[in-house]
């Protein structure tokens, strides 16, 4: 693209200030960004975007894209009824044909909220990877490993990993790259756990897994190895490796002091960790320890969305609640997290608007009956917009949604399929 955005309000630089400005694009880039007005060149075009407040796009760092298609399927249900007898059984039913059109679904609701770039972390890598390629945006792939013994199953599970690492690292033009994914302590063995952070070691990607989500994860793991399960993963050397680590509810200061000297990146879940009923990871007392905290959702399965500009409200609400503290969380910090530290951690970039940058852009709507007046942009973008307010978003300078229009997902097609894929899962 070659565009000059003008009259547009940024949330520009590491930073993040707001200030109206004009933004040129060149190429997949940010070339320029000025607080004088920017004549478009030769064969640019001119977007008058007053009223919108441009900002990084929005990166949710922990998901399981296709469990859309069980989105309410199984809600207010203890996590082991949920996780063994609803959804494991219908899981196993999935094909390349379901996980593909269940992450088109995924990937619409994300740019619609503003999500340009993803970790996900699931089966059928292949038909996920096919879906991302269609639509743009940038995403780390990870084949999620259960296998309680490094035996013929297990051994397989690894392989599968390692595949979806040689099919999808650096695809798509470099968007989509590759993870090593072992589900948590509780459903892989220390052997596999070995063996995943060799994998992870010798193709230079990260690691992504689950780590304290639940009471009884962590209660199992000082039964049987005598630590929590972060001290268990440091004593493995999994930390060596750059790590998402995805809920971190249960977390003790000695477990916090082991993510923060390893310099693994904590992935809040907040929807997802309360409506399961797990309870509020400790955002406040993992970044004041240093601990850096991405923002994201989990499948829909739990959630029941894939929205991260609600994700951004819910965080902030409930660490102010429950801290009893106004002032825990502000705004621009839930912003942070849910751009620059995502970003680094699924290393993508920076996750900031700055002239050089990839130009990964998403434009909102803050005149709206629910937004105006706007005093502080930020503040209105966490407390008072929605995903709907999300007019354009662009990534590596292509537009994929243009005034609240898909162009890279056929919305209808996908909704029809999904629909009749449904049928099968009702009871």
């Amino acid at each position: 693209m070659q565009a000059v955005l003008s009259n547009v309000t940024a949330v520009a630089g590491d930073s993040l200030a707001a200030r109206t400005v004009s933004l040129r694009i060149e190429g997949t880039k940010i070339a320029e960004i000025s607080q004088d007005a920017l004549p478009p060149k030769s064969g640019e075009l001119l977007i008058d975007a007053e009223g919108r407040l441009a900002i990084p796009g929005l990166v949710n760092a922990h998901t399981h894209l296709p469990m859309v298609l069980f989105r309410g399927l199984a809600d207010e249900l203890p996590f082991d009824e949920w996780w063994k007898t609803r959804i494991r059984p219908v899981e196993a039913t999935l094909g390349p044909e379901e996980v593909y059109w269940g992450s088109l679904l995924g990937l619409a609701e994300m740019i619609r909220s503003g999500t340009t770039a993803f970790a996900d972390m699931y089966f059928e890598t292949d038909a996920v990877g096919k879906a991302v390629e269609e639509a743009g945006v940038r995403a780390v792939l990870s084949y999620g490993i259960v296998a309680s013994e490094l035996d013929q199953r297990g051994k397989e599970e690894l392989r599968r990993a390692e595949g979806a690492i040689v099919r999808w690292n650096g695809a798509a033009e470099g968007r989509i790259h590759a993870a090593v994914s072992p589900h948590a302590v509780d459903t892989c063995g220390e052997a596999v756990w070995r063996e995943a952070i060799d994998l992870a070691k010798d193709r230079g990607v990260i690691l992504h897994t689950h780590l304290a989500e639940r009471k009884e994860e962590v209660e199992s793991c000082r039964a049987k190895q005598g630590a929590s399960p972060a001290a268990y993963l440091d004593r493995l050397d999994a930390f060596s490796v750059p790590t998402l680590a995805a809920h971190c509810v249960e977390m003790d200061s000695e477990a916090i002091g082991v993510l923060a000297e390893r310099g693994v990146t904590a992935v809040h879940c907040p929807k997802s960790n309360a409506k399961l009923g797990m309870g509020f990871a400790p955002v406040a007392a993992m970044q004041k320890a240093g601990v850096k905290v991405a923002l994201g959702t989990d499948g829909a399965a739990t959630n029941n969305r894939l929205d991260l500009v609600e994700e951004m409200r819910m965080a902030a609400l409930l660490q102010k609640g429950v801290s009893r503290d106004a002032a825990v969380l502000p705004a621009r910090e839930v912003l942070r997290m849910a751009t620059c530290v995502g970003a680094e951690a699924l290393r993508i970039g920076h996750g900031t608007l700055a002239a050089g940058s990839e130009a990964d852009i998403v434009l909102v709507d803050l005149e709206r009956v629910h937004t105006l007046p706007v005093y502080d942009p930020l503040s209105t973008l966490v407390y008072a917009a929605q995903s709907s307010d999300v007019t354009d978003v662009i990534v590596g300078g292509r537009f994929l949604m243009r005034d609240r229009e898909l162009l890279t997902i056929d919305e209808e097609k996908v909704k029809h399929e999904v629909k009749r894929l449904a049928k099968r899962y009702r009871n």
